[in-house]
């Protein structure tokens, strides 16, 4: 009887050690952080799943998320403008510490990815925080009114961490911190070359890592939407149920335009398309705008009263959404000229930009009636 009972033991004993092992426990103490709700975002290669914490004030809130094999937990708050990532390579424990008000530096120790990561962030701290302080703390609007000189040493700091980003992943070429280190800090449909380049650098062994995965796919999507590539081909239907694929406007230049949802137009002033739509004869340029709306109706009956001028997409079926993701879209508005022979000539989301380019390409704009 003894034997079976230390037997039983010591099988309990394995196996509540066994369920200890295996689940997520991460200690986040985060100064400056107010009471609130915090969520913890979980992802792995198929799934997202979202969990919800209440923090008290107390210093510290122990996040313990169900069961999963999930790559990465993404812990948001403040009104999900801060968050931190956190990657899960195993079950062990990992503690998130740092100054809420500056997240880019949020430290998270556990694990050779996490690990490393924050052996980054110590190294460009200063620039971190002088980062956080220009771009978070004021709108993109706010930064421009305050001149030329804040934005020059904003672009100058990203620079100066591309720089000590790319000296890190030289450093550590057998390293998964240095794959999230090219996706943090060089992903950009301009920058494809570096990517690729930067890609090369790393081991043979991590070409399995799901970063590298990623960033290969991103590259190659790149190289799909630069300039003077062919534009990918598109078949979407208008609120007015007219039917347009790439080459429906082989007779003249067809400015793509992405943008909010319709009552958020004021976000796409900037690419001036009242002014460029009115500058330009229709035959000779057709400016297709793709929303996120998903009501079609909606939005007819919202633009009825008005004389529009340009054709417009919704999400309806899913099409915006589709088209965000083959023209390889991280930021809207953002906008694509492409010739008769459909190829790209430029993508921008400055309608200043635009307008010069337009202005070089085509004869004298004339004024429309």
């Amino acid at each position: 009887m003894l034997k079976k009972v230390t037997f039983l033991g010591c099988i309990l004993s394995l196996l509540f050690s066994c369920m200890e092992q295996s689940s997520y426990h991460i200690k986040v103490n985060l100064t400056n952080l107010e009471p609130q709700e915090v969520y913890a975002v979980l992802e792995s290669e198929m799934m997202k799943t979202a969990e919800t914490y209440l923090y008290d004030g107390n210093g510290e809130l122990v996040l313990s998320p169900k069961e999963g094999d999930y790559r990465t937990l993404t812990l948001y708050y403040d009104n999900f403008s801060k968050w931190v990532t956190v990657y899960l390579e195993d079950k062990r424990r990992l503690v998130v510490s740092g100054d809420a008000a500056t997240p880019h530096s949020v430290q998270v120790k556990g694990g050779g990815i996490n690990d490393l990561l924050s052996d980054f962030k110590k190294e460009t701290a200063l620039l971190l925080d002088e980062y956080t302080s220009f771009a978070d703390s004021v709108s993109a609007e706010q930064l421009a009114q305050q001149g030329v000189n804040r934005m020059t040493r904003l672009a100058n700091i990203r620079n100066e961490l591309r720089l000590q980003a790319e000296a890190f992943i030289l450093k550590h070429p057998d390293e998964k911190a240095s794959a999230i280190l090219i996706k943090d800090y060089f992903v950009d449909p301009d920058n494809h070359p570096q990517i690729e380049a930067l890609l090369a650098t790393l081991m043979p062994e991590l070409s399995g890592f799901y970063v590298v995965q990623e960033l290969k796919e991103y590259v190659e999507k790149a190289k799909q939407t630069a300039i003077g590539a062919k534009a990918p081909d598109f078949n979407v239907m208008t609120i007015n149920g007219d039917r347009y694929t790439r080459d429906s406007f082989s007779d003249g230049y067809l400015l793509l335009a992405f943008t909010y949802l319709w009552e958020d137009m004021c976000h796409t002033n900037h690419l001036h398309l009242d002014k460029i739509i009115s500058s330009y004869p229709k035959d000779s340029l057709h400016v297709l705008l793709v929303t996120l709306d998903e009501q079609p109706q909606h939005l007819r009956d919202s633009t009825g009263k008005e004389k529009i001028k340009w054709d417009i997409v919704t999400d309806s079926l899913g099409q915006s959404i589709k088209l965000l993701d083959t023209y390889n879209i991280n930021a809207l508005p953002r906008s694509f000229l492409i010739d008769r022979t459909g190829n790209i000539v430029m993508r921008t989301d400055n309608g200043v930009e635009l307008q010069q380019t337009l202005d070089k390409l085509m004869p004298p704009p004339e004024s429309r009636n």
